[in-house]
């Protein structure tokens, strides 16, 4: 049945090609002036995005992207996070880059939440908006499998109330039943945000809830492996074999994994300075900048207050009493006892539990950029206060409070450079003088500027990081059946320094990193928190093309990298992504991509994902990669509407069946997938 899925899905795609080359020669497919995914949306001043800098308040212009149709597919798949991925073979769920620059500088102290970085609300992130018109924007994807259905939806609805204000709200919603057996998922994320833009006053906030639950498995068993790599020892004479027939270690649905993350953000400032006559630069509707005089409010100064607020909780949880647990995770270190009419015998049921509150207050003066022409930079210092409380079972007791709270003081100072010509910056340092973090430190910066060569344009940029910080809480604390320590790790440090150059007239980049670690803290093969004194390091060289010749496209990307620890932090030597479609325009408004994209990493051991304590784990048993993920797709555009198909993991038909992700853990299997993405604003 998948072959014929396959031939019909592949002869669409050449008969659409066909069709498009014909449609060609008569409508002339040619360059139009269409806004690449890079740039700036072609709304004219109708949509303004804004990011808010993290302790000084700054409203920062954010490219909001426009309905074009490229990676229009991926738009909600994990592959779309990084260059390479390890997953757990369902919608949003647990995952790690394969790429170490792809990762955050450091684990999240609630660390639970580290393995769904990019997956949750976070403040530097988080878009506000300003709008002429409502904005609504809304994508829905499902694939076409009944015992192993998968759907998302995904929305954002906001407008303006008179010139200042802005309110709006944003929902997604995940369900996935899984390929595979016990690997249901769910999630659901809500935020209502709002703005005020006033001359003097402004303001952003908003309040955000992150809910994600997901059934474990344990991944497969050594037999399921070796039936996923040879199913024709299996198949007994049957075509193929379906993914529940593949044997994972839990096959009902008794454990799982819950994570609740809740925010409350408010960022207001107050502006001091004067109206005066200016040239301002605007956008019309056709993406035509030009120069108009107005009379507009320039600031000088500002003091800002910045209050966040983030509850983290997480349980793991089985339902029934198994043997399974012993097997996968080790002696129990917590036990429980029946009652004397049940026979009072010891048993193991997890049920851990944990949670982390943060509140930070800042207080910040800034002097502003460009309100004199000599004034060609901004300053920021500022002051920050975060207190926190943790929850975590007691051993004794069992029971489940309040057992650690602590507080730290931090003094910093921001200097930023945006609207330079030749030569902008961004450059920070912060250092904790009060509490906990007492000797914590962080100094980073980034340089941007463009060079003519050849008569051609190369923008150059570089950037450093260097942070002194204490380890994750609950690497130094953990409190579970499977595994029960208190420990004091030294303060780790980290220095990262990179280089990257442009030439967008070509669509080519390369870019150079390094990373050095010491007293790193990190996870072993027992899955226990240690820190090594020795120093890590590792380097990447990573190289891209994006360009488009007449109806001919293609994106690429590669990277090398190294590092001189590989038993503690595991990575691909080598790792590629490729992406090879046609772009042509039908009747004139109906733009077509269809393409073939690949994913690519050289064969290493890669880490094992942990349900205990939901993080990646290093393995040296078994080594995945060699042979690509490959999907087909179709993605299509008419005016406010885009909608594709998607043909995941042709792998699976093309090559053996090594389709592993992560250790144990394989990509689903070939399937069809589509979506639809409206954009009400046009």
């Amino acid at each position: 049945m998948k072959s014929k899925n396959i031939k019909v899905f592949l002869g669409l795609i050449v008969y659409l090609v066909l069709c498009g080359q014909i449609f060609a020669q008569g409508y002339e497919i040619k360059e139009e002036k269409r806004i690449s995914d890079e740039e700036r949306v072609v709304r004219g001043d109708k949509l303004k995005g804004y990011v808010i800098l993290p302790d000084v308040s700054i409203p920062v212009r954010y490219n909001v992207l426009d309905t074009l149709t490229t990676g229009t597919h991926h738009y909600l798949s994990l592959e779309s996070q990084a260059l390479g991925t390890a997953g757990l073979a369902n919608f949003h769920t647990p995952w790690q880059s394969k790429v170490f620059f792809d990762r955050a500088v450091k684990p999240k102290d609630f660390i639970y939440l580290s393995s769904y970085e990019g997956l949750l609300t976070e403040p530097e992130s988080t878009l506000f908006y300003d709008t002429r018109t409502p904005f609504t924007f809304i994508h829905y994807n499902k694939n076409f499998q009944t015992d192993a259905a998968e759907e998302a939806s995904k929305g954002t609805l906001c407008f303006n109330i008179g010139k200042k204000i802005n309110i709006g709200t944003t929902m997604h919603y995940t369900s996935s039943k899984g390929f595979y057996n016990a690997s249901k998922s769910k999630r659901f994320r809500y935020k209502v945000f709002g703005s005020y833009q006033g001359d003097h006053y402004q303001m952003w906030s908003y309040i955000a809830n992150d809910y994600y639950k997901m059934s474990e498995n344990g991944g497969l068993t050594k037999k399921g492996l070796d039936f996923l790599l040879n199913p024709e020892k299996y198949s007994f004479g049957r075509v193929r074999l379906g993914a529940k027939d593949v044997g994972t270690q839990i096959v009902s649905e008794s454990l799982f994994n819950r994570i609740r993350s809740g925010h409350g953000f408010l960022s207001h400032r107050y502006n001091f300075g004067s109206h005066q006559l200016k040239d301002v630069e605007i956008t019309d509707n056709f993406g035509n900048k030009k120069l108009v005089k107005k009379n507009v409010f320039v600031p000088i100064a500002n003091i800002s207050h910045q209050f966040y607020y983030n509850k983290g909780s997480r349980r793991f949880i089985a339902r029934s009493r198994s043997d399974e647990w012993a097997t996968l995770f080790g002696q129990a270190v917590v036990k429980r006892k029946a009652s004397p009419k049940n026979g009072g015998a010891e048993f193991v049921l997890p049920n851990d539990t944990a949670q982390l509150i943060r509140i930070k207050n800042t207080l910040a003066l800034s002097l502003s950029e460009g309100f004199r022409p000599w004034v060609k930079f901004g300053l920021s210092a500022y002051v920050r206060a975060e207190n926190v409380l943790i929850s975590n079972p007691d051993l004794k007791t069992d029971d489940y409070k309040n057992i650690d709270k602590f507080y730290s003081l931090y003094a910093g100072g921001r200097i930023t450079r945006y609207g330079g010509e030749q030569l902008n910056f961004d450059a920070r340092g912060e250092v904790a003088f009060l509490g906990r973090d007492l000797g914590a430190f962080l100094f980073d910066g980034t340089i941007k500027s463009k060079l003519k060569f050849w008569n051609k344009i190369f923008e150059v940029s570089g950037s450093g990081h260097l942070e002194n910080f204490r380890p994750s809480y609950f690497m130094e604390h953990q409190h579970g059946t499977y595994g029960w320590w208190d420990r004091s790790f030294k303060f780790s440090r980290r220095l990262d320094l990179s280089a990257r150059l442009d030439l967008k007239s070509w669509g080519l980049y390369s870019e150079f990193r390094t990373a050095s670690l010491q007293n790193h803290v990190y996870w072993d093969k027992n899955a226990i928190a240690m820190q090594t004194p020795d120093l890590i390091q590792v380097m990447m060289v990573r190289l891209g093309s994006k360009y488009k010749i007449g109806p001919f496209a293609w994106d690429f990307e590669a990277a090398y990298q190294e590092t001189n620890k590989s038993e503690i932090i595991p990575l691909p030597r080598f790792i590629a992504r490729g992406d090879v479609y046609f772009d042509f325009l039908m009747f004139r408004v109906l733009q077509i991509q269809l393409g073939v994209e690949a994913y690519w990493h050289s064969r290493y051991y890669t880490p094992k994902y942990m349900p205990t304590t939901q993080q990646f784990i290093p393995q040296d048993s078994y080594k995945i990669g060699g042979l690509p993920l490959m999907n087909a797709y179709g993605n299509f555009r008419l005016k406010g509407i885009r909608f594709y198909v998607r043909m995941y993991n042709l792998s699976d038909v093309l090559f053996k069946n090594n389709r592993l992700s992560s250790y144990l853990y394989p990509y689903n299997p070939m399937h069809l997938q589509a979506g639809i993405a409206v954009d009400l604003d046009r």
